[in-house]
């Protein structure tokens, strides 16, 4: 119910800033609908939080905060790195070594970082640090784990690409926009979607039982992205790989087998 009414508010908001800026492109129409309903997701914990009176401590903002990050970031470099090797071992991805230089290599490796990171601290942010403080106030912590990450999982398959006339925008098109993007999370890849779910309760429960709380999940979730950034360039899908379903099409590197 917290995603559709974000997506209605985004829907709202979306149509008279597209009149104003939009020049008639849709694809901007479909940004600003995403854009605007990430944005509500978030910034909406906090009246909510305010009115439950959340504690910092209830958020999993513990001690030692830079500690917590590092060793969230170097458990999930680890583990998903050992996971990309073994991808390229049975022959899922092949290596793919482009030809660039050690400062190319150098940028390549912190833009990877800095989108880890920009990721991780939104996703957690929002899943981890707020919804969950919300949910263990009102269902325990157990069953905030396991909403969180089905909400986690199933916000990665809300996406669109419904385009219309721009002479036929009007105030029902942003609803149209977002209604679209709801209808795809039906046909979403199973084993990304399970891959994405198990990932969202393996965070939920660091951020909850591990000493460095919502940091240490922050950096696990930063070290993945990292490494799927770094890898995806380095590698290529073998489609004809007789274990190409242990990958779903998501990312074409999590799945059923990160799932083990």
């Amino acid at each position: 119910s917290y995603l559709i009414l974000s997506a209605v508010l985004s829907a709202v908001i979306s149509y008279p800033l597209y009149r104003l800026f939009g020049e008639g492109d849709i694809s901007f129409f479909r940004s600003l609908v995403s854009r605007i309903g990430q944005g509500l997701l978030l910034l909406g914990l906090f009246p909510i939080s305010r009115w439950l009176g959340l504690t910092r401590p209830e958020f999993g903002l513990k001690k030692g905060p830079f500690s917590g990050i590092l060793k969230g970031f170097g458990l999930g470099v680890l583990t998903l790195g050992l996971h990309g090797l073994f991808l390229v071992q049975i022959g899922v991805r092949t290596p793919q070594i482009p030809e660039f230089g050690l400062i190319h290599l150098a940028l390549v490796s912190l833009s990877a970082a800095g989108a880890g990171f920009g990721v991780a601290l939104l996703e957690e942010t929002l899943f981890r640090g707020g919804l969950i403080a919300i949910l263990i106030r009102l269902s325990g912590s157990r069953t905030a784990i396991l909403i969180s990450a089905l909400d986690y999982a199933a916000l990665h398959f809300i996406g669109t690409y419904w385009t219309t006339d721009p002479a036929l925008v009007g105030w029902d098109t942003g609803f149209r926009i977002a209604l679209d993007g709801f209808a795809h999370l039906p046909a979403a890849d199973p084993g990304s979607f399970l891959a994405l779910f198990l990932a969202g309760v393996l965070l939920g429960t660091a951020r909850i039982f591990f000493r460095g709380g919502l940091f240490f999940s922050i950096g696990l979730h930063a070290g993945w992205v990292f490494v799927i950034k770094i890898f995806k360039p380095l590698t290529l899908i073998q489609p004809l790989s007789p274990w190409i379903f242990w990958i779903g099409t998501y990312d074409q590197v999590i799945g059923y087998l990160s799932c083990t």
